[in-house]
This record gives C-alpha cells, structure tokens and sequence, in this order.
C-alpha cells in the first residue's frame, strides 16, 4: 500500500467468523422478514431473494435495509422487525479469527468494527463464538434503544475520519461485500479488501505485521 494505514475497519458477520451454513441461515431469515413485514406469498418471496442476491455470499448480495422498499416492506417496519429478530450460526462449527492476531494488530493499528447488525446482537454473537471484542478499540453499529435514521456505512467513514483525525487514505477496510462494505470507503479515497472467509483476515492481519 502507498500510504501507511493507521486505521483498520472490519466488518463483523461473515468477516470476524466464517460458517459453512451461515448463508441458509441468512436466507432463512430473509424469507421469514418479507413475510412477516408484507403481503407476499412464499413464491414471491424466494423471487426476491433470487433477483436481488439475498441467496449468494460477498459482493452479489446487497443490503436488505436498503432495498426493501422495492418488494413492498417498509423502511420503519424493517428497523423496528430486526430489533428483535436476526440470523444466528452454527456457533460450535463456525471458524473466528485469530484472537492473539488481533490482539498484536490492535497494538500497532486502530482497529475497529463497522456494522450494520445491532450492537447487541454483536455482542451476544461473539459472545457464543468466542471473539474477543476488547481487541476492538470501538463498535460502530446501531443500537436497539436508537430511533433515528442509521448512518450510511459512507457516512460512518467520514465520521470515523473525522473522529480520529486520520485521512481517508490511511483507512482499511476488510470485508465480505464489496459493495457494502468495502466500495463507499474507496469512494472517499480509502483502501478495501474483500475476503471469502476467517483464513483470509488471519492472512491479512499477518502481512499487516510485517510492515
């Protein structure tokens, strides 16, 4: 990389622990949201998740938040449903990322957590999964108790930036989707890496040491 990264952004589900049956989970869920939050039937339902890639991992699948008013659910309904519903894993076979990486990461870089999951979802999943949040300097995501509008992953670059008065050229973003997780970074001029599972971050994380 041309310029020294000082801040390392991770996204969480997908990212942080990689599950060979997250992606049923995912469209399980998925399905059960569009048919509790609309008038579709189970037919309908499993065309939207096909056009709009809810049924693919990485960068074909986009955010259910902000597409869902396209197939008829509304935007308040949504962020009221997922306040108490969400995706769970197969916590005693998923594979985490390296917490001692981590730990030796978090003493030569800033390393965050941006998601769009709620904060204490976060929580309880790393929880079951043994990933070690003390590693994380801060977690930004929505909370349950919050009302307003959720900021944009865009948005929460520009703040983090901001907060650590760091440009956005030194910022890294590592993520399973391009699209949401890594593209509105490099739109500011910050750096992206997508990967595929927990062996990528590990690998990741290890080069990022012997800078």
């Amino acid at each position: 990389m041309k310029n020294k990264v000082k801040i390392i952004v991770f996204d969480f589900d997908e990212t942080l622990y990689y599950s060979e049956t997250a992606l049923d989970s995912y469209i399980m869920f998925i399905k059960k949201s569009i048919l509790d939050l609309s008038n579709h039937t189970e037919n309908e339902a499993d065309e939207i998740i096909n056009e709009y890639g809810f049924n693919s991992r990485g960068e074909n699948r986009v955010s259910f938040g902000k597409n869902c008013e396209k197939f008829g659910v509304k935007k308040s309904d949504w962020e009221e449903y997922k306040k108490d519903h969400f995706f769970e894993v197969d916590y005693n076979n998923a594979k985490i990322i390296d917490n001692n990486l981590i730990n030796k990461l978090s003493k030569k870089y800033i390393c965050l957590i941006l998601s769009n999951e709620l904060y204490e979802n976060i929580e309880y999943k790393a929880k079951k999964l043994g990933i070690k949040l003390k590693n994380f300097q801060k977690i930004y995501a929505p909370r349950k108790n919050f009302n307003g509008k959720c900021p944009s992953k865009k948005e929460t670059y520009i703040k983090i930036s901001q907060e650590y008065a760091v440009p956005f050229n030194e910022i890294l973003a590592i993520g399973d989707r391009y699209q949401v997780d890594i593209k509105p970074l490099e739109e500011l001029g910050g750096t992206g890496i997508q990967i595929s599972n927990t062996d990528d971050v590990n690998k990741i994380i290890v080069e990022l040491l012997q800078q």
